[in-house]
């Protein structure tokens, strides 16, 4: 039977994809005659990308304070046509809440047009400062999903959720988790503008007037603002350059345990394959690297029939009834899928301690956190603490 088609991509996806390639066209990526692996970052293009993330964290800080500063501006301004004690729906209350929303609205909406465009650029830049071309000549369809992935996380857009091989990465997944995860999302700045002027009130009434402490009031956003846009941007360009990485990180670290592997059974095909299914549903995420990574796997297993992947408690039962090669196999697996989306989570964790125990092995976590760091950094991949696994 043949797959349904696809879901059409969100428009802000396919916009973000098409501004990469138009400049890829103006900025294609340098050709060198020693290219180095797009995860190994060496001195110089790490340099690069440190200089294009601090660049765009401090544009972000300054557009976040420059739009609190309008809207601040204009409470103050607006404030003598609604003094304390003024009916709410007086024609004086109504003109001031016309003027600052108005301010606010307009502040805001340049604010986030401009944070989505220089976002979107740096992190084409990123991706260009690490040596990755997406849009060559010899462009792969893997090229294509990656650059996809780029524009989701530059956009702040979620993963999909839907695999073809029937990977649910909800399977375990609280619907009142996912919905208070979402309503904190959503609260983020607007609670703590909240709080800051709630602290900043009872710290200055004690030392300012009172005429002075309504001055100062609306301006507590201006370093709020700011602040949560640095952050902000900072957390979209490292996951950027994280899932500018991985695909490269995903195929060096398969291709090597595959090469020292022996001829696998079907059992040890599909515990590979549920290795990486299983870290999805712990994570509750489709990464795209872990996508990367399960498409890498799935080259080297050939096929796994028409086995369920996702059954985090088959895969700890089936490593119980694989001989040991097998089960290093398995493990060296849920090791890079543990860590290839850049985290190594305290439910990834119970899942690489639970297969340890379920494979009889000593609980240990140092390796696993080296080899999370150092891809990471860019430091490369960790061969040796693969092959001893």
């Amino acid at each position: 039977m043949s797959q349904p088609p696809a879901p059409p991509k969100p428009l802000l996806e396919r916009v973000a994809v098409q501004y990469f390639a138009r400049r890829s066209e103006r900025a294609p990526v340098p050709v060198t005659e020693a290219a180095d692996a797009v995860h190994f970052l060496n001195p110089t293009e790490r340099a690069a990308m440190r200089a294009v993330a601090r660049g765009a964290i401090i544009r972000a800080a300054i557009a976040g304070a420059i739009s609190g500063l309008i809207s601040a501006g204009a409470e103050v301004w607006a404030t003598p046509l609604a003094p304390e004690g003024t009916p709410l729906w007086s024609a004086g209350s109504l003109k001031f809440w016309a003027i600052v929303g108005g301010a606010t609205a307009v502040a805001s909406v340049a604010e986030i047009l401009f944070l989505y465009w220089d976002i979107l650029r740096s992190t084409h830049e990123l991706a260009r400062a690490a040596g990755l071309e997406l849009f060559g000549a010899n462009r792969k369809a893997s090229d294509a999903a990656l650059a996809d992935a780029l524009a989701r996380a530059a956009l702040e857009l979620p993963n999909p959720i839907d695999d073809p091989r029937g990977i649910n990465p909800r399977r375990e997944s609280s619907k009142m988790r996912l919905l208070l995860a979402s309503l904190a999302y959503k609260a983020k700045v607007g609670v703590t503008n909240f709080l800051m002027k709630m602290l900043l009130r009872r710290v200055l009434a004690r030392v300012l007037v009172r005429g002075t402490l309504q001055t100062l009031l609306p301006f507590v956003g201006v370093p709020v603002t700011a602040l949560w846009n640095g952050l902000v941007t900072w957390w979209v360009l490292r996951e950027a350059r994280i899932r500018a990485m991985g695909p490269s990180a995903s195929q060096e670290l398969v291709d090597l345990i595959f090469a020292d592997a022996p001829s696998l059974s079907d059992e040890g095909r599909i515990s590979a394959a549920r290795a990486v299914a299983a870290s999805i549903v712990r994570t509750q995420d489709l990464h795209p690297n872990l996508t990367a990574l399960l498409d890498e796997v799935m080259v080297h297993v050939k096929h796994t029939g028409n086995a369920e992947l996702d059954d985090v408690g088959e895969f700890l039962a089936g490593l119980k009834k694989l001989p040991p090669a097998e089960v290093r196999v398995s493990l060296q697996v849920l090791a890079i899928a543990c860590i290839v989306d850049g985290r190594f989570t305290a439910r990834e964790k119970r899942l690489w301690t639970d297969a340890l125990a379920a494979a009889g092995k000593p609980i240990e976590l140092d390796r696993i956190e080296r080899l999370r760091a150092e891809f990471v950094r860019g430091q490369g991949v960790a061969d040796d603490v693969i092959r001893a696994m």
